[in-house]
């Protein structure tokens, strides 16, 4: 009865350290091997009590990179580091947040003055005075007009423009209200002298004339180009946010990968001891290593 008894709790000790590393017997440990047997079941020491503490899964640098590179913090939660998540998610949010309102105004501006040249400033009226006589003197020093074989025949301009390159229709809406020879397409020309409305040909020097939708039309131009500036550093921190967080993410699951092996170490093993004689019997040993 008392054997059998013994048995029992043999195996069931056996049993529980099996499920704990994945195998019955862990590798062979010289120092153990050579402990004397002690000569009594009596004299046996007591087993020590298996920790009940689980060490943490192991994560995957990669798989927390590839996470993080994807999504900011997704990687720093899968490897256990919460706070940091936190973190890198709140950055990516606000960043988002910043650079589609700061896209969203710089586009819309851009609708607006766009909308303001199609009603505003005539490219027919514009490309009959580059080829009237008063703009001879400037044939040299003026720029031929984006997307011109498009709207030269007049009629609704926006509708003309798709059939031109997008590089192109940017740089008509541009030089338009950039450069002041283009002053001759828009419907408000005054002479500075007089404040008198003048047609296209009339302009012979474009310094003397004067549009206050074209002063306007700048304005927005510059607002808008300010928006969608501040917009493209704002991605480039996103960008950046997502290096970053993927870096810290796998350095994050080394870490833990690392406190799971050393926790592992730490824990209260059970070992068989044999004995160099047989007429001794083999004992069950429960043991911490210390080093």
């Amino acid at each position: 009865m008392h054997r059998t008894a013994m048995a029992a709790l043999l195996a069931a000790l056996l049993v529980s350290q099996a499920r704990a590393e994945g195998g019955l017997l862990p590798p062979a440990n010289p120092v153990l091997q050579t402990l004397p047997a002690l000569g009594a079941a009596k004299n046996t020491p007591a087993p020590t009590r298996v920790s009940a503490k689980r060490p943490p899964e192991e994560r995957s640098p990669r798989r927390a990179f590839l996470l993080s590179a994807l999504l900011p913090g997704a990687g720093e939660f899968y490897a256990g580091a919460t706070k940091r998540a936190i973190g890198f998610a709140a950055v990516e949010a606000v960043a988002l947040g910043l650079y589609l309102s700061w896209k969203g105004k710089g586009d819309d501006i851009e609708k607006e003055f766009r909308d303001v040249a199609d009603a505003s400033w005539d490219p027919v009226a514009y490309l009959d005075w580059r080829r009237s006589t008063t703009a001879s003197r400037f044939s040299s020093i003026t720029h031929a007009l984006p997307c011109s074989s498009f709207v030269a025949e007049g009629g609704d301009i926006s509708a003309r423009l798709r059939d031109c390159s997008g590089r192109e229709v940017q740089q008509y809406y541009e030089l338009i209200g950039k450069y002041n020879q283009y002053i001759a397409g828009w419907d408000d020309v005054l002479r500075t002298s007089s404040s008198s409305p003048v047609q296209p040909t009339d302009i012979d020097s474009v310094e003397s004339f004067s549009s206050q939708k074209r002063l306007a039309y700048e304005v927005q131009r510059d607002d808008s180009n300010r928006y969608l500036k501040r917009a493209g550093n704002i991605l480039g921190l996103v960008l950046v946010n997502h290096a970053l967080s993927a870096i810290d993410a796998a350095r994050a699951a080394r870490l833990r990968n690392g406190e799971k092996a050393a926790a592992v170490e730490e824990r209260t093993r059970l070992a068989l001891v044999l004995p160099p004689e047989r007429r001794r019997p083999t004992m069950l040993m429960a043991y911490k290593p210390f080093y």
